[in-house]
């Protein structure tokens, strides 16, 4: 009981200490509450909202009722240093994202394309990965590599997969991956070329944005609106959609409440391993309306 009583007093405590960016998060509820009162989604909506609250709120129990010691995301190189090192490594990965589902890929001109590939490897955060290990000398305990807290993703994913199971069993698609990926395909797909290089980068920028901006919740919420506009090139190579200003900050939107609680998983666990697990296997589709 005095885990439950912490947990709710420290979600309590983020809301007095963060006003502001409590007050985007409420913002982009808002957006999601609004556009699926419009498509009849509501009780999806509010499902997908409850269970992210909720898996967080677990989250807090575990690791207040079973604390660990842990080396923690240390930040050892100038922060301006890095900083500008994630963005530039961000910035040719998206260049990748916008040159191959914004064009026609078939038609550039194979120079074009030739050129483009390499952004691949930012994309997918090697770079990044080669810079921190080899040029800033990092250790892997330093940047997240631990299995602290390994059996947290089981527990979750029991949560988050009987909410969609219960609200909307339409969404998941664990069936369909199977089908189309096998079992080694599924896992290779999610964990390893999307969950692990995504919330790689999300670490480097929330740890240090926030650092910068002296607000963890500010750096979180900046990685997460970074990483849903990253997926917008994707969407529109699904959905061939003319791209507005308004469906971009909507994508963003429905995006922002799992983003954040990957991010605050791997800050309260201080490990990328229950984020990457929870992300990877993520075939409940109930951020999907």
């Amino acid at each position: 009981m005095n885990s439950i009583r912490s947990a709710l007093l420290r979600h309590k405590s983020y809301i007095v200490s963060y006003p502001f960016t409590c007050l985007l998060i409420l913002i982009a509820c808002g957006i999601i509450l609004y556009t699926s009162m419009q498509d009849k989604t509501i009780v999806h909506a509010l499902a997908y909202i409850g269970a992210v609250w909720l898996c967080a709120f677990i989250t807090d129990i575990i690791v207040i009722a079973r604390p660990r010691t842990s080396t923690g995301f240390p930040i050892r190189k100038p922060l301006k240093k890095e900083l500008l090192t994630i963005i530039i490594c961000v910035l040719l990965g998206s260049a990748f994202l916008i040159i191959r589902f914004f064009t026609d890929w078939q038609r550039l001109p194979n120079i074009v394309r030739l050129a483009a590939i390499p952004l691949v490897l930012f994309t997918f955060q090697a770079v990044q990965a080669i810079i921190y290990l080899f040029v800033f000398k990092y250790k892997f305990k330093e940047l997240g590599v631990n299995l602290n807290y390994w059996y947290l993703p089981i527990i979750l994913h029991i949560v988050w997969g009987g909410i969609t199971l219960w609200l909307a069993p339409n969404e998941s698609h664990w069936q369909e991956a199977y089908k189309e990926y096998g079992i080694f395909g599924s896992l290779f797909t999610g964990i390893i070329s999307a969950a692990l290089p995504e919330e790689f980068m999300r670490l480097l920028f929330q740890t240090r944005i926030g650092k910068a901006l002296t607000s963890p919740a500010m750096g979180l919420f900046i990685a997460t609106a970074i990483w849903g506009a990253m997926h917008i090139p994707i969407g529109h190579s699904q959905n061939h959609e003319r791209v507005t200003l308004w469906h971009a900050t909507v994508g963003i939107a429905y995006l922002t409440p799992i983003g954040m609680f990957w991010g605050y998983l791997t800050q309260r666990t201080k490990s990328l391993f229950p984020a990457v697990m929870m992300h990877g296997l993520n075939l409940w589709g109930l951020q999907n309306f």
